[in-house]
């Protein structure tokens, strides 16, 4: 998929390989983390990530779980 995907910065591309590092699954908390990059940045990345059909974002409570969209083959 991320060869596919020529819309994808290496921000992108290092935001899903950590949510699949996580089982497809994890809080927006630890991308921020284990990136390093800004809140604000990151939040603007999951909603690309989202608007292109890579993840989805569950709210839960206060937490965003992100979970990566199952490739379709």
């Amino acid at each position: 998929m991320l060869e596919e995907a020529p819309l994808l910065d290496n921000k992108d591309k290092q935001i899903l390989e950590i949510i699949r590092k996580f089982g497809g699954e994890v809080a927006q908390t630890v991308v921020v983390r284990y990136t390093g990059l800004p809140k604000s940045t990151i939040s603007r990345k999951i909603r690309k990530l989202e608007k292109l059909g890579y993840i989805r974002v569950i709210r839960r409570g206060r937490v965003n779980i992100l979970k990566i969209i199952e490739e379709k083959k």
